[in-house]
This record gives C-alpha cells, sequence and structure tokens, in this order.
C-alpha cells in the first residue's frame, strides 16, 4: 500500500504517528498527536487538505462548540470552501468567499455575536463575500427578501421586491407578477 504521508509529517498542530487504517474507499487515516498532548484518527487528506488543523482542542476553547452560532459559522465555510458541499455551486463555486479572519472562530464570534433566535446568516450583497462589513443575523423574510432571483420594481423613487410592494400595498403578489407579465406598467400594476 502506498502511503501518502508518513510518520512524523508536520501539519498545522497534527503530526503524523502511525497508519490506522484504510476505508471502504481506500481513504486513509491516521493516528495524529495534536499539539496539545491528544491523540485522534484523522482521515490523512482532511489533515493535508488543512480542513482538519487540530484534534478539536481548537474549537473547545471558546465553548461555543454546540451552539447555533458555531453552527451558522460552520456551514458558511462549508458552503464556501467545501467542493463537495450541496451548496458550493451557489457560493464557492461562484466564487463566494469568506475572510480570513473569519476563517478563524473567535474572530466570527467578536464581530458577528450569538445568532439570535430566528434568525441567520445573511450577505447583505449577494455577490459578496462573508465578512464583517457585508453580513447581518437577518430573519427568514429578510433572507427571502434579498435572494439575488428576486424581481425587483421601482415605483414613486423607491426600489422593493415584489413581496414588500405586496405587502406595503396589500395587493396579493400573484397579482402583481401577472399584472406585469401581461405587459402592463409597474404604476398601473401597483396603483390598482
Amino acid at each position: 500500500m502506498k502511503q501518502i504521508i508518513k510518520k512524523g509529517d508536520k501539519y498545522n498542530k497534527l503530526t503524523a504517528i502511525k497508519f490506522s487504517h484504510k476505508d471502504k474507499k481506500s481513504c486513509q487515516f491516521w493516528l495524529f498527536r495534536c499539539d496539545c498532548g491528544n491523540e485522534k484518527v484523522i482521515w490523512v487528506n482532511n489533515v493535508k487538505r488543512g480542513n482538519t488543523k487540530a484534534c478539536g482542542c481548537l474549537y473547545k476553547i471558546h465553548g461555543k462548540t454546540k451552539t447555533e452560532t458555531f453552527k451558522s459559522w460552520g456551514d458558511l465555510r462549508q458552503r464556501c470552501l467545501n467542493k463537495n458541499d450541496i451548496n458550493y455551486k451557489n457560493y464557492g463555486g461562484r466564487g463566494i468567499t469568506v475572510c480570513e479572519e473569519w476563517l478563524n472562530f473567535e474572530n466570527f464570534y467578536k464581530d458577528m455575536g450569538d445568532r439570535p433566535e430566528g434568525k441567520s446568516i445573511d450577505r447583505i450583497n449577494n455577490d459578496g463575500n462573508y465578512c464583517k462589513e457585508n453580513c447581518r443575523w437577518a430573519t427568514p423574510k429578510e433572507q427571502s427578501n434579498n435572494r439575488r432571483s428576486n424581481h425587483f420594481i421601482t415605483y414613486k423613487n423607491k426600489t422593493q421586491t415584489i413581496s414588500q410592494w405586496s405587502e406595503e400595498l396589500r395587493i396579493k403578489c400573484g397579482y402583481i407578477s401577472t399584472r406585469l407579465h401581461r405587459g402592463w406598467s409597474v404604476k398601473r400594476a401597483l396603483e390598482l
């Protein structure tokens, strides 16, 4: 068997100790010793790619690993950095990245704080990256009005989604969409 690393190789805080096993897909797992002293069997590819930098001790120090805030941070990193993530094509695949500071959870937490109940992370500019200046905690409704697939309408010098105009003017979304699809002017579609 060809080994893709050797004993003593160092990756971030992990040092390879010995080969452990291969799984059904021939992926190699090694026993690593972390700088903190813990030993853990880890998939070699995750270590070599830098996806796993330590035994888990880096996340234990802040006491937030089981929180919704930590989950949100982990999910945004996966969407942008993991080509195997189901959502990668809509994020990392179209050039959306995570700022360097936010690759560290403590920095993300310092900028964003605890995730408020009923909210999730939202990029203000959908074509912008995940960073302090472009992110907020948003409700599902706010997120829905911030999709790139939304149709924005400008009326009386105000630009909003059809959903926002519907709520403001108390006209059903379907009516507005149908009227516009039939070629009605924005003024006529929103004033009837």
